[in-house]
């Protein structure tokens, strides 16, 4: 099964990967089998620099679309999932971002969303939305990698890596620090 994807993966363009990446979020895909698949295709460096690249035109995008034209269609849409807006307090725009990202119960494209209709300042949204995220693709992408030469150490590394960041979230998490 691994060759037959590698197959297909081979005569995909960095391009069409970024795409992937940048678009189809916004509709609700989750990120997860692509980072495995960026890893698997373009190993661990620039895997990470492809999905670094999509999650930049992606939260702009989602950003900019929360903002704008679908605002009330997007807080409908939210609210029929039992999450409201936040109000938020002018010092609590970096916490908010962090927090939300942080949240893994929430699809990414959700997380965006909310973060875009909750009146966050761009800036904010877009530096402090890569930490987390970013934090998240590794492991995965370090899945991916490991898996197109079967690197078992690699394979334990990228799980690893996802438990600790899952449980490093968790301890904040619980010590009210976000």
């Amino acid at each position: 099964m691994i060759e037959s994807l590698l197959d297909v993966l081979q005569g995909t363009s960095a391009w069409w990967i970024l795409a992937i990446l940048a678009f189809l979020p916004l509709i609700g895909m989750p990120l997860s089998p692509i980072w495995i698949l960026a890893g698997l295709k373009f190993g661990f460096v620039n895997g990470l620099g492809v999905i670094i690249a999509g999650m930049a035109i992606n939260f702009a995008l989602a950003y900019f679309i929360a903002q704008g034209w679908m605002r009330e269609p997007i807080t409908r849409f939210l609210r029929r999932r039992g999450i409201e807006v936040p109000d938020v307090q002018r010092n609590e725009f970096i916490k908010l971002t962090i927090a939300i990202r942080l949240l893994p119960v929430l699809p990414q494209f959700m997380q965006s969303y909310l973060l875009g209709i909750s009146n966050v300042p761009f800036m904010i949204y877009y530096i402090f939305s890569f930490p987390p995220q970013i934090a998240y693709a590794v492991g995965f992408i370090l899945i991916g990698d490991s898996l197109f030469e079967m690197k078992i150490g690699i394979l334990f590394l990228g799980a690893s890596a996802l438990v600790a960041v899952t449980l490093i979230l968790n301890i904040i998490r619980n010590r009210g620090i976000i």
